[in-house]
């Protein structure tokens, strides 16, 4: 994707309207409910967060990842991409470039519905695997879809003992 001018880089504050637009356009068909501008404005804020964007030869923006980030345990909260980039790397750029900014041994958990199976086999390509199910977690007016809960790393309890 290099070769397409593909940018990767944290977001301004200011493009907080743009995040929401694109989110709204990935999740909207969905059951999950699209995230306002002002909720990104209070997440990009806040110091546990981690976000980057993608912009395609300096185009308007076409991916984005958002995480949430305590010490050695991190967890996507979002990934996506503008349905006119899928299947150009975006995505997988974007995680390589999250991975790129945590401390080694940090574990990461994220949640995927169980038929998205785009996502789940590009998580799966990274080392996720399954480690619990969320019956229901994606409301919608059928029940719900279940979501699988990925992870990725090493847990808190795999860590040697001090002393």
């Amino acid at each position: 994707m290099a070769d397409k001018g593909l940018r990767i880089e944290p977001p301004p504050d200011f493009v907080a309207g743009h995040l929401a637009r694109l989110h709204e356009v990935c999740f909207a068909p969905l059951p999950e409910t699209p995230w306002s501008a002002h909720a990104f404005r209070t997440l990009l804020r806040l110091p546990t967060t981690r976000a980057l964007i993608a912009c395609a030869n300096d185009q308007e923006i076409s991916g984005l990842l958002v995480a949430r980030v305590a010490g050695y345990e991190a967890e996507i909260l979002t990934l996506c991409v503008a349905p006119a980039m899928r299947r150009e790397g975006v995505a997988g750029a974007l995680l390589g470039q999250f991975f790129e900014m945590l401390e080694p041994d940090t574990r990461t958990l994220l949640e995927v519905a169980v038929d998205n199976v785009v996502a789940i086999s590009l998580y799966e390509s990274f080392g996720f695997t399954p480690v619990g199910r969320r019956p229901g977690y994606y409301g919608g007016p059928t029940g719900g879809t279940d979501a699988v809960v990925y992870a990725l790393g090493r847990r808190a309890s795999d860590n040697a003992p001090c002393g």
